[in-house]
């Protein structure tokens, strides 16, 4: 009989895991999850949320929990936004030219932290209202910096650190593959299927596993002592490198297939159910 899994570092993807719609973390996973410390388990977010959104859910539950942003972009340790790989600025002003030429908005996140937008639609037929998306990001965020800008040049201000386009899931799935066709190996890009879809665009390395082996690696921990959940196409690096991962029941089936185990969906705090009878916390 193989030996019980002994965990040391439970991860999480946010969005559509451990939260419903609301994007609040409900009393019950916030108690389960305030025990992990006195158990000796460590507590990652791992999204692709940036630092702004992160953040207010690090200090939601404590500042004894971490973060990975950005599917890698970005940490968050002890307090501090700390980066990692950013993009090449020429693959990301291929992916803001692609994009715009086919008629989407592209938002450049800065290594300074602040989102940029080309502040019109796009010319052409092609438009399909992508400026609506952008202001209700900017209504929805008032705690995040958006700037928008007159010219493609301006968005590139300071370096930029991941490249993303925010859109319906008919457009985004159209958008993802022309990235990826065009970009190959020289940038991750990914597809996040939702009723708000994002297609984002970062450095190769800048990917959940790659950021939660090396956060594993600082905590002196292997692979086989974390525990990850997850429910969407970003999370699939985890779930192809990391022998532990639990799917919600609200995961899409490529997840679901790979899952080591499932809990219940995220509106009924499946991470938090799981965590509590693992660890036998009642």
């Amino acid at each position: 009989m193989a030996a019980r899994p002994e965990f040391r570092l439970i991860a999480s993807d946010i969005d559509g895991t451990l939260v419903a719609a609301d994007r609040i973390l409900s009393p019950g996973t916030l108690s389960t999850l305030r025990h992990l410390p006195e158990l000796g388990v460590a507590f990652a977010f791992v999204t692709g949320l940036n630092p702004w959104v992160t953040e207010r859910f690090v200090n939601a539950l404590g500042p004894w929990s971490r973060g990975i942003c950005l599917n890698g972009v970005f940490t968050l340790q002890e307090g501090r936004r700390v980066a990692g790989e950013l993009i090449d600025p020429e693959v990301a002003r291929e992916a803001v030219a692609l994009s715009h030429d086919h008629g989407y908005v592209p938002l450049v996140y800065g290594e300074d932290h602040v989102s940029r937008y080309l502040a019109r639609e796009p010319d052409g037929e092609h438009h399909g209202g992508g400026m609506a998306k952008v202001r209700h990001l900017t209504l929805e965020r008032p705690y995040q910096p958006y700037v928008g800008v007159d010219s493609a040049e301006a968005l590139f201000a300071v370096r930029p650190a991941q490249v993303a386009i925010c859109e319906t899931p008919e457009r985004g799935a159209a958008l993802f593959p022309i990235l990826d066709r065009a970009l190959g190996e020289r940038a991750y890009v990914v597809l996040q299927p939702g009723e708000t879809t994002w297609v984002e665009i970062a450095h190769p390395e800048a990917r959940k596993d790659r950021g939660l082996v090396a956060m594993a690696h600082k905590l002196g921990l292997g692979v086989e002592q974390v525990l990850y959940f997850g429910d969407n196409l970003n999370d699939l690096p985890v779930f192809e490198a990391f022998p532990y991962t639990v799917a919600v029941a609200n995961a899409r089936p490529e997840i679901s297939e790979l899952a080591w185990m499932t809990t219940t969906s995220n509106v009924e705090d499946g991470v938090a159910q799981f965590i509590a009878a693992w660890f036998g916390l009642g």
